[in-house]
């Protein structure tokens, strides 16, 4: 079951609209420590910037963690529930109306995606926006629009991956040797050696054209993978590690906790109580 409305603004210790203009609605919340925000919808897209804290959110059989200074963007209608970390998590939700970028084919589709980039990218546009928020005189409305539309436009370009067209044939060879054999022991010299370039080469432009690095693609391939066999099967911690690509199940652990901030078995266990 899915909430929203006053129901999702109850779950917070306290939502104020900071501000509306012109296709955006602007909230800032406070969630308290090691709480959970049931199973919601937004009739919107919305983009959460995480202005301090954390929290980790659950959608379609997998968990992204949000950390302080990093922004996700939400499709409308898609369906998530999340667990607030250790510390009070203070966060800022912008909702869209998509509508309003029907003539603007990268935003429009960007803002269709789910998304999670780092503050590199947006974090020095949300602290104009915050303090063009906190100025509150005439001009703040005109300013926070354009800023608002700035931070759009900064994500689309953000999200436009290089075209596989684009990518030399051993770049592409790569990534596809990168998903097949992360769960088994791999590393970067290996794939370089595999498909004829430096490791530095390698490096650099798979960086380049998927934004994100060798290391993080297998860590993430490894935990999504951990993941599902979490959530789909009942086998034991140990099973799901090995199978995943990591040494034991102490590693496994250690690791998951410091992504999510609980343990596979906890996590496991918070699921089938949303399912139940």
């Amino acid at each position: 079951m899915s909430i929203n409305g006053p129901d999702l603004d109850r779950a917070a210790r306290y939502r104020s609209r900071m501000m509306s203009v012109p296709g955006f609605s602007l909230y800032r919340g406070v969630h308290p420590q090691g709480t959970e925000l049931p199973k919601h919808a937004h009739d919107d897209p919305t983009l959460c910037y995480v202005l301090r804290g954390r929290f980790t959110e659950y959608v379609g059989g997998q968990a992204v963690d949000c950390v302080s200074d990093s922004l996700k963007v939400t499709p409308a209608g898609e369906t998530h529930w999340n667990r607030f970390g250790t510390s009070e998590t203070h966060g800022l939700r912008i909702d869209v109306d998509r509508g309003r970028f029907a003539d603007s084919r990268a935003i429009y589709q960007m803002l269709d995606e789910r998304m999670h980039v780092s503050g590199a990218h947006a974090g020095s546009i949300v602290n104009r926006l915050l303090a063009e928020l906190d100025a509150g005189d005439e001009s703040a409305a005109i300013a926070v629009e354009g800023l608002l539309l700035e931070l759009l436009a900064t994500l689309a370009r953000d999200s436009e991956p290089a075209s596989p067209a684009d990518m030399p044939r051993w770049l592409r060879e790569a990534d596809d040797m990168i998903r097949e054999l992360y769960p088994s022991k791999i590393a970067l010299s290996g794939v370089a050696r595999a498909v004829g370039v430096a490791p530095a080469t390698l490096a650099r432009s798979y960086r380049s054209a998927f934004r994100i690095t060798v290391g993080e693609r297998i860590r993430q391939l490894r935990i999504e993978r951990a993941v599902r066999d979490l959530l789909e099967s009942e086998e034991p911690l140990s099973s799901v590690a090995l199978r995943a690509g990591f040494y034991d199940q102490s590693h496994f652990t250690n690791l998951f906790r410091r992504r999510f901030g609980v343990t596979p078995a906890q996590y496991r266990l918070a699921a089938n109580r949303r399912v139940s």
